[in-house]
């Protein structure tokens, strides 16, 4: 059997507008009387064959059941010339002459193709927070003098810590290395990011910098860097309607886990 979206060049996905727009690019390419070669004309009649069966939703579902090898159930309306024996007798409505039933992923597809612009538009709004994310990420921070308050160590399952009070109220938490270049009342720098303002490191006044672990741009950086690959796929790749609905419903997801982390870290 013939594979009539090879011919086309078009993915087994493809929706009416790629069916179209992929014959007309062919057919241009392939007429006889644009094409001098011997196999054009043989080659124009299997596009027009295969255009014709994947244009009409009909033809289509039935050879996308058969190239899977799936038997589906077709009901037939059986017209009966039977006269009732009762004159007011009217039969019901049936319904149309024919009518498919397909399969459980036809209908998942079919449900992601209604919602495909819903999660584009998700994609869209999740790449323009990564860009946001990104351009925090990369310009120069912001530093704010403040004076070391309290140190304070922190024990854990996975080994210890300590985290240090400012004069502003606020405490970060760090690792036990850097614990010999903080004293009580000394003055330090918190460098923040400027738009968001998300703290990334300590400076000291003898010049140490301390990076903060728990930060979106610190241990989990590794976060919005997942939802930035994700978000480009979502936006630009358009190949398959499963593929792009699937990275939008995880767009949505890693939304919820960075805002988390963000919250975290603020």
């Amino acid at each position: 059997m013939k594979n009539y979206y090879f011919i086309l060049q078009i993915s087994i996905h493809a929706r009416e507008a790629d069916i179209k727009r992929a014959y007309r690019r062919l057919a241009l390419l392939y007429h006889p009387d644009r094409n001098s070669s011997i196999d054009a004309a043989e080659k124009f009649r299997e596009i027009t064959e295969a255009y014709e069966a994947l244009s009409d939703p009909v033809k289509k579902f039935l050879y996308d059941q058969m190239l899977a090898g799936d038997s589906t159930e077709i009901v037939v309306e059986q017209n009966s010339t039977t006269t009732h024996r009762d004159p007011r007798y009217r039969p019901r409505p049936n319904a149309e002459p024919l009518h498919h039933r397909p399969s459980a992923r036809r209908q998942m597809l079919e449900l992601m193709d209604r919602h495909l612009s819903k999660a584009i538009f998700i994609s869209k709004v999740t790449l323009f927070f990564c860009s946001v994310l990104s351009l925090d990420f990369v310009l120069p921070v912001s530093k704010n003098s403040e004076r070391v308050m309290g140190i304070y160590t922190i024990g854990g399952k996975y080994g210890s810590s300590f985290k240090i009070e400012t004069s502003k109220g606020k405490s970060y938490r760090m690792s036990t290395n850097s614990l010999s270049y903080f004293t009580n009342f000394d003055d330090v720098k918190i460098c923040t990011t400027p738009i968001l303002s998300v703290p990334k490191r300590i400076e000291t006044g003898s010049g140490f910098k301390h990076r903060l672990p728990i930060s979106i741009y610190g241990n989990f950086i590794f976060f919005p860097i997942i939802w930035l690959i994700t978000s480009l796929f979502g936006v630009f790749y358009k190949e398959t309607v499963e593929m792009r609905f699937n990275l939008g419903v995880a767009n949505f997801l890693l939304i919820f886990f960075n805002l988390i982390i963000f919250y975290i870290s603020k």
